[in-house]
């Protein structure tokens, strides 16, 4: 597959920071769907930590860019998801720059707006969290978004 056509999935967090882990745990999921689901097996998957220059590198070139992540509950009820998507014009809203992470998403595209560095097209599926101390299991609003969440990146993925 040429880059123009690539396709990836990017699952941001840290599985041991309770919330945080939202992103890799959707990545398993889908890891697990490919054995199953043909259409699968073209598109990349990674797991991030969600610093810039690595997630600049893993999208580069792209055709579409499935960012997962877990978000602080400041703009929304705990477990409820959002789907945002940046055309290569566009920008993210600034209340997405504020992850569970040091650095926002936000701050990481303006960075590969600047740099040409952006995919074609990315999509942001963001849950809102409320626990991001230590431990591997995930608040259960957040934990219920993982279905659905795994369900969304599997059709933007395969279509």
């Amino acid at each position: 597959m040429d880059d123009t056509s690539r396709r990836v999935v990017i699952g941001v967090g840290n599985e041991y920071r309770r919330d945080d882990g939202f992103g890799p745990r959707v990545l398993a999921e889908l890891d697990a769907l490919r054995k199953q689901d043909r259409a699968l097996s073209t598109v990349d998957m990674y797991i991030s930590d969600g610093e810039p220059t690595r997630m600049l590198e893993l999208w580069t070139g792209a055709e579409l860019a499935v960012v997962i992540d877990a978000v602080r509950a400041d703009g929304g009820p705990t477990g409820q998801w959002v789907e945002l998507v940046l055309h290569h014009d566009t920008g993210l809203p600034d209340d997405l720059a504020v992850s569970s992470h040091g650095i926002g998403l936000g701050t990481t595209v303006a960075l590969g707006k600047v740099l040409g560095r952006l995919p074609h097209r990315l999509v942001v599926l963001a849950v809102f969290g409320r626990d991001f101390g230590f431990g591997p299991e995930l608040s259960a609003p957040v934990a219920a978004a993982i279905k659905p969440v795994t369900e969304r990146a599997r059709d933007l993925t395969t279509r």
